[in-house]
Parts: structure tokens; C-alpha cells; sequence
């Protein structure tokens, strides 16, 4: 069974239906001889009809096909009988109200058909079907004052706008001028849209003249404006008709009147576009250079507007925006400054461009606020609402905190100044805030204030060495010595260790060159010797080390210069430093600890580059003599290509001196064993 179920296919299941089909006989054709076979026939035939309808009274169909038939066998009193029975059944049946006034007119029974319309009009007033029906025949009668109270019948119901547009033709075509504007005057009233009022414009464009062409465009404006509340115009319908009138006064020449007629429909409706395209066209084609300029501007705003409409996070635009404001429209700039930013800031918790973006917004708004419009309080309260704003937990501005501390300072109000960026200090420290801050301290003259800053900034962040070499300085500047000199010692101490060895090269380079501003040059050269430990003894700061002997006096030759300026009077006057033996003597030395060094490790690449050094610096301060001995202590490039090498003259000297020691030695030993024999 299964397998005879599986094989069965779409085909096998129609060809079994077709052989199940039943066919149906047609009915015999039946001949009519004579009338007793004709009233027989009519008698079945009604029999049938009557028998069905008393089963199934609802079907119209059946109903209009009884009638039918009685129509073919030439008795309309019972046709009408029919039908009116019908109509009993159901009278909203419209199919059967058109038979039966079919019925009638082929029939040529004019004044049935029209009782029948006239019932059917009656009945059903709001098929527009009767009523077409009814008025083409009696226009086609030539009734024309039947049509017209038709007309007027139909219209008193308030139809759709078809009804009026046909009774607009009519007496078009009756040419009734007069009757075509009171079917407008009512037409208008029952459908107060655009389109009814441009055709009528339309009309009286054809068969008025310019006063009622005006009159017909100002009524329809006022309706407009009247029922606005009532009535829902779409913009660019709206538009249409204004600018049609535009365009229709622009013919007669009157473009004052149509600048007019834009600019208080543009103040009517501000958001409509397509006024405002409308007036961009007009003055293209009739303005002076000066109304194109003005409406090209108004283009741009709305272009703008747009845009931010559509993405309000679009600062670019909205700076483009705000100057075209600035510069054309100032008395809309306070306003439209609060628009940018009132619920446009960023939704990132990360310090984002956008964010930056945004920021320069509140500043523009925060300058226009304070130096145009001069309104402390308001500005006040903006600053406030923007500190509120920013989500200081994850990031900060400190050009805002510093500019409303700068804005209460110039208000006069120091204490608030300092609370602001305190404030700022506690909820987001940053190196910026805390640089302004001292900044704003240094030119108050508050020294004290300062001091305690930097603590608090080294405090935040003492890895920073900008910031303890600006402490320094600071001391520096106001000649404290043992100031600068002890925040140098700190940050050089060993055991800070927030610092990096490359911070503490810097900030011993920085206190060398405070040492020697101050001519304590034996300290500058204490520092050289802590230096070159700094850096584990490097060629460059060796090279420093020597040359900075040579280049500065000593104790002793400072107190000597002091001595001469002094019985001079020239005491003001700066002090010419001349190299003297002692220093040079002092930066050989140097540079013969570094060569020793440099051997002792094997470093010849470091030894080629003191040597070089010594040699410049001979040829600089030293004599004949110096010189050719640094000469000759120059290396040598020996040995075969490829496998070329230096060799240092003071390596070969050394070699071939005895040694003593070793000879002392082995005397000793000898000494002793002849004695023990």
C-alpha cells in the first residue's frame, strides 16, 4: 500500500477526476410553432423564476434575469412588476436600479426613466452614478434648466469635488459666466483646497480680468489663513498657490507686490521650504544683485538649518551656520548660539574631537555673551551650566576652567577666581590646569601661593621634569639660591626614584648651567663629576667636562678678578675671562682620567674620539710643543686590508718600559733565598 501511495503523481490525480467529471446535457432547443406552445413556455419559464425566487428571494441577479426575460417577451407591466418587486427586496442595489433605467430608456419610456431617477436620487443621494445618469439625459433632452437645478440639487449635499467640477463644465458650456463664478463661490466653500482655488484662478484667468484674477488669489489666501486651524493644507500645496500668485503678479509687472506677498507668507509660514525656493527663483529672474545676494543668504540658512535639523552633532556646520548668522542676521545670534548648544553635546565618554568641537561652540557663545552683549549674570550662569556638562570624571577642559577663573578675575572677584580653579584641581587634576594656575599666581605676585602649587604638582606628578625645572627657576628668578639649589639636590637625590635617568641628565645639565649663572664654578664642577657617574663615565660629558675647565676660572681666579674689577671701579662692568695655565693644566687632566679610562675598559672607539677631542683642543689653547705630543699620541690604522685595526702609540711606550716592580720582586726573592743558604 505504502509503495503504491508513493508512486501516485499529479497526473494520475486529474486523469482520475476527469474520468469522475460529470457531464452536463445541454438543454434541448425548443421550437415555437404556435402562440398556445408560446404561452406554455412563458407559463414554465415563470413557474421556474417564481419557484426559485420564493427559495432564494435575496438574489438580485435572479431578479434582473426574471425581468430580463419579461422584457424579451414584450411585457413590460410585468417587467416593471419585476423589478419593483425587487427593489422591495433590497432597494440599495445599484446594478439594478441602472437595468431598470436602461429598461426604460431603450424602451423610450423618457418620463419613467426620469421617475425612476428622480426615486433614485432620492433614495441613494450619495451614488454618483444616478446622478450622472440622470443629468446626460436630460442635457441630452436639451433641459437646461433641469440641469442646473440638478446641479443645484446635487451640490446642496455637499459632494465629492467631481460633482462640482461637472457642474463647472456645464456652465462652461452654456458659457454662463456669471453662473460659473457663483458655482466657484460655492465650490470653494465645501472644498477649500489649493487645487479649487487655482481653478478658479485658472477661469477667471481666461474669461476676468486683473481685478478679479487679484481678488480671486487675495480670498483664497484669507481662506486659508482663516480656516488654517480647521483646514490641513500640505506645505507644498500651500506654496503652489502663493506662488502662482507670485507668479501671476510678477506678469503684470507688480514685483514689489510679490517680494511683499513672499515675505509675509515666509513669516506666516516660516518652515515651509518651498516658499522659500519660490522666492530664491523669483528674484534670479526679476531682483537686483543686492535681493539675489539677500536671497541666496536665506538659501544658505535653510540649507543649514536642514542639515543640523537632520544631525544636530554636525559642528562644523554649525559654525558655518553661526557666522552666517553674524553676518547677516545679528539680531537671531543670541538665540541661535543656545540652539548650538543645548542638547548637541557628544554622547562619547572619551575626550573625542567632537567633544573639542563642541567646547569651541560654548566658548564663541561664551564671548559673544560677555563682550557684546555685556550680561555678567548670564554669563555667569553659562559657565556654570558648562562645568556641569562636562563629564569630569573621564576628562576635562582647562581652557574652560581657566577662562571663568579669568572671568571672575576681571570682574574683580579673586577668591572666586581661586575656588574655580581649586575646584578644577579637585575634581580633575591636569599638568594644564596646574600651569595656568601658577601662571595666574606668578602675575598676582603670589610667590608663596606659587611654591605651594608646584609641591601639589610635583605631589600629582613628579616623573614630570619640566616641572621641577620651572620650580627652579622660579626660586632662581626671585635669588633664592639655597632654594633652587635644594630642589635640585631633591630631584637628584637617589631615592626619588619617579624620575628617569634621562630626566636627572636634564636636570643636572639645568643645575650645572645654574651654577655657573651664579659663578660658583667649583660646584659647576663637582656637578661634572656626579655627571659623568650619571652617565657611567661618557665620552661626550668627559669632552664637556674638560672644555667647561678651560672655558670658566676657578675659586681662586674669580676672587682675583673681583679684586682687580674692584680697585678699578669697574665693578658693573662684565668680567673678560682669559685661559691661564691652571686650566689648562685642569682639562689635560681631565682629558688623561678619561683616556686611562677608556683603556682601562678597552673602549677605543671612546679613545679615538678624546684623542680627536685633545688634539682640537690643543690646537685651540696649547703650544707647539702640546700639540706635537697630541699628534704623536694619535692612533694608527695597521694591519692587512679587511683586517685593519688601531693602535695607540701610548700602548707601545708602555710596553717597552722595564718593569720595575716586577724587578723589585724577583730581587726580594733572591735576597731571601741567599740568606736562607
Amino acid at each position: 500500500m505504502d509503495a503504491e501511495v508513493k508512486h501516485i503523481s499529479a497526473e494520475n490525480i486529474l486523469q482520475e477526476v476527469y474520468k469522475r467529471r460529470k457531464v452536463v446535457k445541454p438543454s434541448a432547443k425548443v421550437d415555437i410553432l404556435d402562440l398556445e406552445e408560446l404561452r406554455e413556455l412563458q407559463r414554465r419559464k415563470r413557474t421556474e423564476y417564481e419557484t426559485y425566487l420564493k427559495r432564494n428571494r435575496l438574489d438580485i441577479g435572479q431578479w434582473i434575469r426574471y425581468a430580463k426575460f419579461e422584457v424579451e417577451q414584450r411585457d413590460i407591466r410585468r417587467a416593471r412588476s419585476v423589478f419593483e418587486r425587487a427593489l422591495l427586496v433590497d432597494s440599495s442595489h445599484v446594478p439594478l436600479w441602472i437595468r431598470y433605467i436602461d429598461t426604460e430608456i431603450k424602451l423610450k419610456n423618457i418620463n419613467h426613466a426620469r421617475n425612476l431617477m428622480n426615486r433614485a436620487v432620492s433614495i441613494l443621494p450619495r451614488v454618483d452614478k444616478f446622478w450622472y445618469k440622470y443629468l446626460v439625459i436630460e442635457e441630452s433632452l436639451g433641459n437646461v434648466e433641469i440641469v442646473r437645478s440638478l446641479f443645484t440639487r446635487w451640490t446642496s449635499l455637499e459632494p465629492g469635488t467631481n460633482a462640482w467640477d461637472s457642474f463647472v463644465d456645464f456652465e462652461l458650456r452654456q458659457e454662463n459666466w456669471d453662473n460659473v463664478r457663483k458655482v466657484f463661490a460655492m465650490y470653494v466653500l465645501v472644498h477649500p483646497q489649493t487645487d479649487t482655488w487655482l481653478r478658479w484662478v485658472q477661469f477667471e484667468t481666461v474669461h476676468g480680468d486683473t481685478d478679479t484674477v487679484r481678488k480671486v488669489y487675495s480670498l483664497a489666501l484669507d481662506t486659508v489663513v482663516s480656516m488654517s486651524e480647521k483646514l490641513t493644507i500640505q506645505d507644498e500645496d500651500l506654496a503652489g498657490l502663493i506662488i502662482s500668485f507670485a507668479n501671476w503678479e510678477a506678469t503684470q509687472q507688480e514685483h514689489e507686490r510679490c517680494r511683499e506677498l513672499y515675505r509675509i507668507s515666509i513669516d506666516k509660514w516660516p518652515q515651509n521650504q518651498f516658499l522659500k525656493e519660490g522666492l530664491v527663483e523669483f528674484e534670479k529672474r526679476f531682483g537686483s544683485s543686492q535681493s539675489i545676494e539677500n536671497t541666496v543668504i536665506h538659501k544658505r540658512r535653510r540649507r543649514y538649518e536642514l542639515t543640523l535639523q537632520e544631525n544636530p552633532h554636525d559642528y562644523d556646520t554649525w559654525w558655518l551656520y553661526l557666522d552666517l548668522i553674524q553676518d547677516n542676521f545679528k539680531a537671531d545670534l543670541l538665540k541661535c548660539l543656545d540652539k548650538s548648544v543645548t542638547g548637541t553635546q557628544p554622547k562619547e565618554n572619551t575626550k573625542t574631537l567632537a567633544w573639542k568641537s563642541y567646547i569651541f561652540l560654548w566658548i564663541r557663545y561664551l564671548a559673544y555673551v560677555e563682550l557684546e552683549c555685556a550680561n555678567l549674570d548670564i554669563c555667569r550662569q553659562l559657565y556654570q551650566r558648562l562645568i556641569e556638562l562636562i563629564p569630569h570624571k573621564n576628562f576635562t577642559f582647562a581652557k574652560i576652567w581657566y577662562m571663568y577663573s579669568q572671568f571672575e578675575l576681571r570682574n574683580g572677584d579673586l577668591t572666586s577666581a581661586r575656588k574655580i580653579l581649586g575646584r578644577s584641581l579637585g575634581l580633575c587634576p591636569k599638568p594644564r590646569i596646574f600651569k595656568l594656575y601658577i601662571d595666574m599666581e606668578i602675575k598676582l605676585r603670589e610667590f608663596d601661593r606659587v611654591r605651594k602649587l608646584y609641591e601639589k604638582f610635583i605631589e600629582y606628578d613628579g616623573s614630570n621634569v619640566e616641572t621641577w625645572m620651572a620650580y627652579a627657576d622660579l626660586e632662581a628668578n626671585l635669588g633664592d639660591r639655597d632654594r633652587a639649589t635644594g630642589i635640585y639636590e631633591i630631584s637628584l637625590d637617589p631615592d626619588v626614584t619617579c624620575l628617569t635617568q634621562d630626566a636627572k641628565l636634564q636636570l643636572i645639565q639645568k643645575y650645572i648651567d645654574y651654577m655657573t649663572s651664579e659663578e660658583e664654578f667649583d660646584k659647576a664642577r663637582d656637578l661634572y663629576e656626579r655627571y659623568l657617574r650619571l652617565t657611567a663615565f661618557s665620552s661626550t660629558i668627559w669632552k664637556m667636562y674638560a672644555l667647561y675647565a678651560s672655558e670658566n676660572p676657578t675659586g681662586d681666579q674669580v676672587q682675583e678678578l673681583r679684586e682687580s674689577a674692584s680697585a678699578s671701579g669697574n665693578e658693573d662692568e662684565e668680567i673678560e675671562f682669559c685661559v691661564q695655565d691652571v686650566n689648562r693644566q685642569m682639562s689635560r687632566r681631565i682629558f688623561e682620567r678619561s683616556l686611562n679610562h677608556f683603556k682601562r675598559l678597552g673602549d677605543k672607539e671612546s679613545r679615538i674620539a678624546i684623542l680627536e677631542e685633545f688634539k682640537n683642543y690643543e690646537n685651540t689653547f696649547g703650544d707647539e710643543e702640546s700639540q706635537e705630543k697630541i699628534q704623536k699620541r694619535q692612533p694608527k690604522l695597521v694591519g692587512p686590508p679587511g683586517q685593519e685595526e688601531y693602535v695607540f702609540p701610548d700602548d707601545e711606550v708602555r710596553n717597552e718600559v722595564p718593569n720595575v716592580s716586577k724587578l723589585q720582586a724577583l730581587a726580594k726573592k733572591w735576597e731571601q733565598n741567599r740568606q736562607s743558604e
